[in-house]
């Protein structure tokens, strides 16, 4: 497995399309079969359930999702540290968010933040609403994007960013 067979299994299991991964990888769709399938050869068995409708992951293939995601994120996390530790980058900003609004909302943000910003190293963790207020407090995220449950943490400033 590597990282961007990895991304692209993500990207197919986020879509539940081949043909919508390959769109936003920026591949071909038989690119992203490919990948897919090198992945399950390696694995030894199937990932995603294929039908007329597009894909779902299967058992193994959801265990692999949240392997998938910590691999990644552990791979970015290292790139940022070494950078960091050469001198490359002036800061580092880890944001916790939930995987919906990842990939839902913040990708045009993060764009244009790394554009505006492009020393300050940007690391993303995906995890659920409770681990990434637990991750605020213990310092290991910077910020956190989650959904308004009307639930107020003195901990914790808030502010609505969307609607």
């Amino acid at each position: 497995m590597n990282p961007r067979q990895l991304k692209t299994f993500l990207a197919v299991a986020r879509h539940g399309n081949f043909t919508r991964a390959a769109s936003e990888a920026n591949l071909a769709q038989s690119s992203i079969s490919d990948q897919m399938q090198a992945l399950e050869e390696e694995l030894g068995t199937r990932v995603f359930e294929r039908t007329r409708q597009g894909v779902t992951l299967t058992p193994a293939g959801d265990t692999l999702k949240s392997y998938a995601e910590e691999i990644l994120a552990l791979n970015d996390e290292a790139k940022t540290a070494i950078r960091a530790a050469a001198g490359l980058e002036k800061g580092v900003l880890t944001i916790g968010t939930l995987e919906t609004i990842a990939a839902e909302k913040l990708a045009p943000f993060l764009s244009r933040f790394r554009e505006a910003h492009a020393d300050i190293a940007v690391t993303l963790k995906i995890a659920g609403s409770g681990e990434l207020q637990q991750r605020l407090q213990d310092g290991s995220i910077d910020i956190a994007f989650t959904f308004d449950r009307g639930e107020q943490d003195e901990r914790f400033v808030t502010r609505l960013v969307s609607r």
